[in-house]
């Protein structure tokens, strides 16, 4: 287990870098006493990298003390398949590229906006550091929206409506790892999804025709995923961050616990699709169907209002980018394709903490695993609160079967 910088591969130069970047012109003068590195966190949050946290103990301008606390994310060190699918996929170099070329150009057409963490450091495609952002205090869900309009801002407003050019190549290619090649991690995935919602309905479908032509149909459905990550040849696409869900979505809360402020992270399943991807899979993982039908329209009216309102204020008309129609036609497209990508992702990162550690010790094996299907079952037995949201959240992908 890492305990020194030194462990981590971070040498004297780059912690100097890192404090420099941190304070910017603020501080003229500082000397580092010590550092040292310890786990992030008191549990496993993630499964594609190794969380520390890097604290840096120092003085400023020659009398006060001050103690860094940072988050570091390092590509994972352990041999196991999800190791594997991060060096096919190379979506941790994909993940320090978007900190150094695509994000600062989003973030400079967004001033005032702060909606990712602080990028202090990224070495040897293996290791970023970032502000610590639990110590702002946090909550869970908004910014996404401006995000986009950044996006269009910095770069967007070149790519025609059917253009599928990348305005940032080399950063933004190759990023879905949904491909539906068989044998990948992420088709295997969908499989074990299907497994798992085909047998949740056995056990509540008491029809046997409606039974049968349900699982019939749902393998067909949720195989429609592989269409609906790619790039889109008929809306304007985005640099979506393709894996928004309450975990990577955090708030900040004022004295009065009113939301302050957002920020998203995590960004190594980033994709090139409309905004219409990223609204709908991230209602479908934070909100029940009753809620969707009351405020859909109003959610999305808002979306449209503040993604034009920051376009307006760089200079670009919002109707070069989405008309309002064409906006709420790509939402109402992409709505299937939210509700399945939650569909495939739901029955594991919505578990309670304690089938969470049991899954956290299969990580090994891959996402969703024929081991993992067997814990998601037996939460459905036994937890009433995952056997509500989980048949709440199939029930769009049900409608459109039977």
């Amino acid at each position: 287990m890492a305990t020194k910088p030194s462990d981590l591969g971070l040498d004297g130069v780059d912690l100097q870098a890192i404090v420099r970047r941190y304070f910017g012109k603020s501080v003229a003068h500082f000397t580092i006493r010590n550092a040292s590195v310890e786990p992030f966190g008191g549990s496993p949050e993630g499964f594609l990298a190794e969380y520390y946290a890097l604290k840096i103990r120092l003085n400023l301008n020659g009398s006060r003390l001050e103690e860094l606390s940072l988050f570091v994310k390092v590509f994972p060190t352990s041999a196991t398949a999800l190791t594997n699918f991060v060096i096919e996929t190379r979506c941790f170099r994909k993940e320090t590229s978007l900190y150094e070329r695509v994000i600062p150009k989003i973030q400079e057409c967004v001033p005032g906006e702060h909606f990712i963490p602080r990028h202090l450091l990224t070495k040897e495609d293996r290791l970023v550091v970032l502000e610590n952002v639990r110590l702002q205090g946090k909550l869970r869900l908004k910014r996404w929206r401006t995000w986009h309009a950044g996006f269009g801002a910095a770069g967007g407003e070149g790519v025609l409506p059917r253009d599928r050019r990348e305005p940032f190549p080399g950063a933004l290619d190759r990023m879905n790892s949904w491909t539906g090649e068989a044998g990948t991690i992420r088709t295997n995935d969908i499989e074990n999804a299907i497994v798992f919602w085909c047998e949740v309905m056995r056990v509540v479908e008491n029809d046997s025709v409606k039974l049968e032509k349900i699982c019939a149909g749902l393998p067909g459905v949720m195989r429609k995923l592989y269409e609906y990550v790619k790039p889109s040849a008929v809306w304007r696409n985005a640099f979506s961050q393709g894996d928004l869900w309450n975990n990577n979505v955090m708030f900040k809360h004022g004295l009065g616990g009113e939301p302050v402020g957002c920020i998203l992270v995590d960004f190594q399943l980033a994709r090139y699709t409309p905004p219409a991807y990223d609204i709908n899979l991230l209602l479908s993982l934070t909100s029940t169907n009753a809620f969707r039908s009351k405020h859909m329209n109003a959610l999305l009216d808002h979306y449209y209002e503040v993604f034009a309102g920051h376009l307006t204020q760089n200079g670009i008309d919002p109707s070069k980018i989405y008309t309002k129609q064409s906006f709420l036609e790509s939402c109402r497209y992409y709505r299937l394709g939210g509700q399945i990508h939650g569909c495939a992702i739901a029955p594991e990162v919505l578990l309670a903490q304690t089938y969470l550690d049991e899954i956290f010790l299969l990580s090994e094996d891959g996402f969703m695993t024929p081991s993992k299907v067997k814990i998601c079952l037996k939460a459905f037995q036994l937890d009433v609160v995952y056997r509500e949201r989980m048949l709440d959240c199939v029930q769009e992908l049900l409608s459109d079967i039977v």
